[in-house]
């Protein structure tokens, strides 16, 4: 069925000891890619996600400086991060954005290590995977503002319909986790009716977000298949057809030539 987890973070340490099982469960399940995110504040991250990296040569990875942590970013941070993702040809830098949700670190410090993740990707030339709360509008700004012309992903959407239409005419994509299941997520599956099949992907942003009927337990990427069947029934399509549209949408995300947008 070629099914795909675009954001997943497998070095957490609810997957330790099972990590390789459970990639081996999901590639059984008919699965083609599994994208799994480093993080360079977690001491060990990397080396987890490495581990994740040997299991199965389609599964990838990406690493940014989540916008939580912008307070403690470093030289250090961005060295080693720079040099994982170089190493490991990362499908992307991130995540990275703003989070005026939480605020867990300052919307100052936010900014500015968002503007130098854009400008590292620029540099890499590397796709640019956005978190984003409450934060559309200025994260669009900021691309804007800094000449940013590769591609770019919003993770896990949980903004506007006004927004989600930017974005798409921005050429950007947009990934759906399980919230689409959610009983209140009425907003969301709006959006994915109007998310073209050449712009979208699906994820489960596991551990967090375990769609229904799971929600409330340890999500896995294994479950990102509850995530396609809900958007190809919103989408009134076969799910082997949604399956092949984000397969294809990966596959130029990585291959895009220098990273510039058609």
């Amino acid at each position: 069925m070629h099914y795909m987890d675009f954001h997943c973070h497998l070095d957490f340490k609810e997957y330790d000891n099972q990590r390789k099982t459970i990639i081996e469960d999901c590639f059984k399940a008919g699965f083609s890619r599994i994208v799994t995110v480093g993080d360079p504040y977690e001491n060990g991250s990397y080396e987890r996600t490495i581990e994740c990296l040997r299991c199965h040569p389609q599964v990838y990875c990406m690493a940014g400086a989540h916008p939580h942590n912008a307070d403690r970013y470093s030289p250090e941070i961005e060295r080693t991060l720079i040099a994982f993702i170089t190493e490991n040809n990362a499908a992307g830098l991130g995540e990275a954005g703003l989070d005026f949700h939480y605020n867990l670190s300052t919307p100052g410090n936010q900014r500015r290590i968002f503007r130098r993740q854009v400008d590292i990707a620029k540099e890499l030339k590397i796709p640019l995977i956005i978190h984003s709360r409450k934060a559309e509008n200025e994260i669009l700004d900021i691309l804007r503002e800094s000449g940013f012309n590769g591609p770019a992903v919003f993770h896990c959407y949980t903004g506007n319909m006004d927004d989600a239409k930017k974005i798409l005419e921005l050429g950007y994509y947009i990934s759906i986790s399980g919230i689409v299941t959610f009983k209140n997520a009425d907003t969301l599956r709006e959006i994915v009716k109007i998310i073209p099949l050449d712009r979208i992907f699906t994820e489960t942003d596991s551990p967090y977000l375990a769609p229904i009927p799971h929600r409330g337990k340890t999500n896995t990427p294994l479950w990102v298949i509850l995530v396609a069947q809900k958007i190809a029934e919103i989408k009134e399509i076969p799910v082997e057809e949604l399956n092949t549209a984000i397969n294809e949408n990966f596959t130029r995300l990585i291959g895009h030539p220098r990273g510039l947008l058609s």
